[in-house]
C-alpha cells in the first residue's frame, strides 16, 4: 500500500470525515449520520478468496468500514457503510466495489449459519441453507472517493463496463451502480460539515493558480487541520509547511505566503548564480582589456544577454 492510499485510509477513518461524506453523497448533506452512530468493523472480506483463488491474491482490503446505526425517516436503521479513496480513475471499479459487497454479504450469511450450528436449532431446508426464514442481513453502501481533479471518465456501472449488448439480454442482467465522489463533479462544497469539503474544493481547483491563490487569501483557510494539510499536500504537490502548527492546524493563507516568499527568494538566487557562472564564461572568451571585455563588465542585463547570444553563452 503507497503512501497516498495509507494517507487517505487513515484520513477517511476518522468518523467526522466518514459521516460527512455519507451525509453528502445520501442526503444531500443533511446531518443524519452522526459520527457517534458509527462502530468500526472488519474490512477483511476478502480473506477467503485469499485462500482459495490466486486470482485476487493482490486484492486490497476495503479501506474502511463502518456499522451505522440510522436514527430517521421515522425509524431506526442498521446499515453497513464503505468508503475506498481512489488517486486516479479505476476503469474497473465498479466490480471492485460490487465484489466487495457481494463478499459481505456472503460474510454476513456465514455468520448467521455459523451461529445456528452452534445453537443447533434449523430443520429441514433452513438447515441446509443454514438461515431460517425469520433471518435478515444488512444492506451495504459502499462510496467511492476519488482524490483527483479530473473528470472521472471511467464507468459508474456495470452496464458502462458492457460492449453493445441488446436491451433482451441486458433486462435480465442485475446491474450494480458505483456510488461515486469526484471532486470535479461538486457544485456545492457547503453541503459538507467537515473539512472534506475543503479538501475536495483544493483538489478542484488546484491546476488553476488564480483560485488558489485567491482562496488562500479569502481566509477560509486559515484554520486547516494538519490532517488535511498533508492530504492537500499529498494529492496536489501544494507543499504546504505544517511546521507552524498550533493546536493541530495551520492557517495556509500564512503558510502560502511564506512558501511563495520562499519560492522568490530561491529563484533570484538561483537566478543571480546563473548570471554569475555565464559572465563567468563569457569573460573567459575574451581578451582581458579589451573593448569587449570591458562592455562585458558594465553592460546592462539586456546587453548581456545579447553577448551571450553573440558568443554562444548558455
Amino acid at each position: 500500500m503507497g503512501k497516498k492510499d495509507v494517507l487517505a485510509k487513515m484520513y477517511l477513518g476518522q468518523n467526522e470525515i466518514f459521516a460527512d461524506a455519507f451525509n453528502y453523497y445520501l442526503f444531500d448533506g443533511k446531518p443524519y449520520i452522526r459520527p457517534s452512530d458509527l462502530v468500526e468493523k472488519d474490512t477483511t472480506e476478502l480473506s477467503a478468496i485469499y485462500k482459495t483463488d490466486k486470482l485476487f491474491t493482490n486484492q486490497k482490503f476495503r479501506d474502511v468500514l463502518r456499522l451505522c446505526n440510522i436514527r430517521h425517516f421515522g425509524q431506526t436503521t442498521l446499515i453497513l457503510l464503505g468508503i475506498e479513496g481512489q488517486s486516479d480513475v479505476h476503469y474497473a471499479m465498479p466490480v471492485r466495489d460490487y465484489l466487495y459487497d457481494a463478499l459481505n454479504y456472503a460474510a454476513q450469511v456465514d455468520d448467521i449459519k455459523r451461529n445456528h450450528d452452534k445453537a443447533k436449532d434449523l430443520t429441514d431446508a433452513e438447515k441446509i441453507s443454514g438461515f431460517s426464514k425469520k433471518d435478515h442481513i444488512l444492506p451495504v453502501i459502499t462510496l467511492c472517493i476519488c482524490f483527483d481533479n479530473n473528470t472521472w471518465d471511467g464507468p459508474k456501472s456495470l452496464y458502462d463496463m458492457f460492449s453493445d449488448i441488446p436491451q433482451e439480454i441486458l433486462k435480465y442482467v442485475n446491474n450494480y451502480k458505483l456510488n461515486l465522489i469526484a471532486p470535479a463533479e461538486i457544485d456545492d462544497f457547503g453541503k459538507f460539515k467537515s473539512e472534506l469539503g475543503a479538501l475536495l474544493k483544493f483538489i478542484q481547483i488546484s491546476d488553476n493558480k488564480t483560485a488558489t491563490r485567491d482562496i488562500l487569501n479569502s481566509g477560509e483557510y486559515d484554520n486547516i487541520s494538519t490532517n488535511t494539510v498533508k492530504m492537500i499536500n499529498e494529492y496536489t504537490g501544494a507543499k504546504i509547511s505544517t511546521e507552524n502548527a498550533e493546536g493541530g492546524h495551520i492557517n495556509m493563507g500564512n503558510a502560502w505566503k511564506e512558501l511563495m516568499e520562499d519560492i522568490r527568494i530561491e529563484g533570484q538566487t538561483e537566478g543571480q548564480s546563473k548570471g554569475e557562472e555565464m559572465l563567468s564564461k563569457l569573460l573567459k572568451k575574451l581578451d582581458p582589456g579589451s573593448t569587449e571585455f570591458n562592455k562585458a563588465l558594465n553592460a546592462t542585463s539586456e546587453e548581456r544577454q545579447k553577448m551571450y547570444l553573440k558568443y554562444g553563452i548558455k
